[in-house]
């Protein structure tokens, strides 16, 4: 089987009882100039490129490549889901619910290269790019 191009970079290989992935520490498009890169100009917002590089036996495997100053704001995923360090450190907020349900502060957390995050179902959170940033984001549905 060859593997299946899911970015200029990653791939994605599965055959009976494995899938082997790669390119989850590939950078934001258009940070990294190569030969074959066209700077993009029409970035609007700050905020991080997401791309679903894998869904294995319902895992999704997700890179999230960001830029300096890059922002994801503040949302919750129906699942839990598990954040990997890939490049550089990614400053998560994850927000605190009071007795009464309703947000009652954050937790910062910075994910780093080697280090993980877990966050439960339906948690609110945000993440910020401290320098160019690279991570996994596996969603365990």
């Amino acid at each position: 089987m060859t593997p299946t191009p899911h970015s200029a970079s990653a791939n994605t290989e599965s055959r009976d009882g494995w899938t082997y992935i790669d390119g989850l520490a590939d950078a934001h498009p258009g940070t990294v100039k190569s030969n074959y890169d066209i700077p993009r100009t029409d970035y609007r917002q700050a905020k991080p490129d997401v791309e679903r590089l894998s869904r294995v036996d319902g895992t999704i495997v997700v890179r999230l490549a960001f830029r300096d100053g890059d922002v994801m704001n503040d949302h919750s995923a129906a699942a839990p889901i598990l954040i990997l360090g890939q490049v550089g450190e990614i400053e998560v907020a994850v927000h605190r619910e009071g007795q009464d349900g309703r947000p009652d502060g954050s937790d910062r957390l910075t994910v780093s290269p080697g280090s993980a995050l877990h966050i439960e179902a339906d948690r609110t959170h945000s993440l910020t790019a401290v320098g160019p940033a690279t991570a996994t984001l596996i969603v365990l549905a």
